[in-house]
């Protein structure tokens, strides 16, 4: 098995993952031709700009992958550099579930993000991903809180 850091050409495996992602968490169908369709736009321009994509292979054959976002604010004790990560679209194709290889792609972006600067990792977890997280000592902090601003109303 490695990991690598995807590229551009490897755009498709975003979408492959993505979307896998969400069949499994079992997305209605209008919800995952909308979400295809904006990842298809996403992929299609200049995304590693601003997003890191790490790919999991086994014998030239990718498997799996998860995405790392970043920001940064004004840094405070205990996060002294600002930066935030935030992860999305972890992903393993299912026959390779359950062979620790999740595990390994967590502890590889942590190192990356420990490497780098990143000092506080944030993902929103599905029911079937928590206990993953939960072993690699992601905590459920009851006081981050989320407002979808498109569907806000006045």
């Amino acid at each position: 098995m490695i990991i690598r850091e995807a590229s551009r050409a490897d755009s498709k495996w975003i979408l492959h993952h993505r979307m896998g992602m969400f069949e499994a968490m079992g997305e209605s169908k209008e919800f995952l031709q909308e979400t295809e369709e904006l990842t298809k736009d996403y992929v299609n321009g200049d995304w590693t700009k601003d997003y890191r994509y790490f790919l999991v292979e086994e014998e030239g054959n990718v498997i799996g992958g998860c995405g790392l976002s970043t920001f940064r604010i004004p840094p405070k004790a205990l996060q002294t550099t600002g930066v935030y990560g935030y992860l999305s679209n972890m992903f393993i194709e299912p026959e390779y579930r359950r062979q620790g290889l999740g595990h390994s792609l967590l502890r590889h972006i942590i190192e990356y993000c420990r490497q780098e600067g990143i000092g506080l990792l944030l993902l929103h977890a599905s029911k079937e991903g928590f206990l993953l997280y939960q072993t690699m000592h992601f905590e459920n902090n009851p006081g981050l809180m989320q407002i979808l601003t498109s569907k806000w109303e006045q």
